[in-house]
């Protein structure tokens, strides 16, 4: 056994300390002993160990609590986990927490042995294959991502510097953009790639569903609360939880998100047990969380803490020399998708397509090359088939209102107005006016969507 090798041993009772760090020290570690979990971690946080060996029960902090930390220093480290009162459900628990081996006390020399040489093989695969995926998975989690232009290269390179990490992310960007594409590349060239990639939507559930689905809830805490839940920061352990359109987060959460967010601990609806998870954060939005919070809508605190490192995904307006790289890989996945021929497109309908507004981003355009594939009837893409309102607009193409004042003949109109005239026009000519439907197609939750119609109507009234 190599000297280079650490192991920290956690345990309250002295005796116990010394024995096993004269064992393991003539085995030629490199061995430091703690009697609580609060100094195991003050030490940790200066020199991780290799391997922790700890006791289950201590007073104040647990041996489970102080494996759980202790991976948040160093992800990698393995645990052993040490009792004297054995039972399924704690052994259980240990596999968990991410221990290699669990002991009964009192237990002889070589079962420690063993499950110290056990430990150390699981980290040495556990390199080995992070060493892997990391060069493997540098390649291949971006993929998703596509494009070829300056703003998407360099956004390419900002994930792979920030996936390596392990602190918080917050992407912007507008709907359909590609924020959530994002944040799985992220999670696809970290070391938590192992782990779980979960996620919730801020906007699509209710007050009360989604302080269940963040942290949990315990049985009879509300009505339809037949058993005990498990939160979803709890359940991505050693992985990555995703928090989409965070600006959608009512105000009281956010404090208790917050809070959960500071201590790495989430305390169940109608629970008054502390339950701490090891989970990287990445929120995304296509709100101005800033303005929010000078409106006085968002946290601050909390706006501080999920921007540790900002990532801006560019609207597709902006990096234009992508959309016949776009148009042709979504018309060779239709084809493919639906067993059907591969259509091609003809200059002057790309010219068109090049030159729209698109204000529904990547997402729009793929839903739009859909279209031209089923209603186009030759095998080459004409201008005649693309949407009237993208070929008489040109570049300031937007969907026709019904019901309201037309663009100013000769005039650009503002963005806002482009906008307004695509939500209407999914609305009423491609979701039939179902509102749930048409949410879905532009990206947004039902409430944003429900937003913007109060304010078109709003404005329809003052004029």
């Amino acid at each position: 056994m190599s000297d280079r090798l650490s192991l920290m041993i956690v345990d309250d009772e002295k005796p116990m300390l010394e024995w096993l760090s004269i064992l393991l020290e003539e085995q030629g570690f490199r061995v430091s002993c703690h009697d609580s979990g609060e100094s195991a971690l003050e030490a940790a946080g200066e020199d991780p160990p290799d391997v922790l060996v700890v006791d289950v029960k201590m007073p104040g902090m647990s041996g489970f609590e102080v494996l759980s930390r202790m991976r948040e220093i160093a992800p990698d480290l393995v645990g052993i986990m040490m009792t004297a009162f054995s039972s399924v459900d704690s052994a259980v628990e240990a596999m968990r927490k991410g221990a290699s081996d669990y002991l009964v006390k009192p237990f002889k020399v070589d079962q420690l042995l063993v499950a110290v040489e056990k430990a150390l093989k699981e980290k040495s695969i556990r390199k080995e294959n992070a060493d892997l995926k990391k060069k493997v998975g540098a390649r291949f989690s971006t993929e998703a991502i596509l494009g070829k232009s300056r703003p998407i290269l360099e956004l390419l390179e900002k994930v792979r510097r920030v996936a390596v990490t392990d602190s918080t992310v917050l992407i912007t960007g507008e709907s359909g953009s590609g924020k959530e594409l994002v944040a799985r590349a992220i999670h696809g060239g970290s070391p938590r790639s192992d782990g779980p990639f979960l996620g919730v939507n801020c906007g699509s559930f209710s007050r009360e569903l989604l302080a269940s689905e963040l942290f949990g809830h315990v049985r009879g805490a509300f009505t339809g609360a037949h058993k005990d839940k498990e939160g979803l920061l709890v359940a991505a352990e050693g992985g990555t939880f995703f928090l989409d359109e965070v600006g959608e987060l009512p105000r009281d959460l956010q404090v208790k998100l917050l809070r959960a967010l500071q201590e790495r601990k989430v305390l169940p609806v109608g629970g008054t047990r502390l339950v701490p998870f090891n989970t990287r954060i990445i929120a995304a939005t296509n709100s101005d969380l800033a303005a929010m919070v000078k409106n006085g809508e968002f946290r601050a605190d909390l706006y501080y803490r999920l921007n540790v490192i900002p990532i801006h995904v560019p609207p597709l307006r902006e990096r234009k020399s992508d959309i016949p790289f776009l148009v042709k890989k979504f018309l060779e996945d239709y084809a493919s998708g639906v067993g059907a021929r591969h259509k091609t497109i003809s200059d002057e309908a790309m010219e068109i397509l090049v030159e729209y507004h698109w204000p529904g981003n990547v997402r729009e355009l793929e839903n739009v090359v859909e279209r031209l594939c089923v209603m186009s009837r030759g095998e080459v893409i004409g201008p005649e088939d693309v949407p009237g309102y993208m070929r008489k607009a040109g570049k300031t193409a937007a969907p026709p209102e019904r019901g309201t004042a037309g663009f100013m003949e000769g005039m650009a109109p503002t963005l806002e107005e482009v906008e307004k005239a695509y939500v209407l026009y999914v609305l009423e000519h491609r979701a039939g006016g179902r509102k749930r439907l048409a949410a879905k197609m532009l990206g947004v939750n039902e409430s944003t969507l429900y937003r913007k119609l109060e304010k078109y109507s709003a404005g329809e009234e003052e004029r």
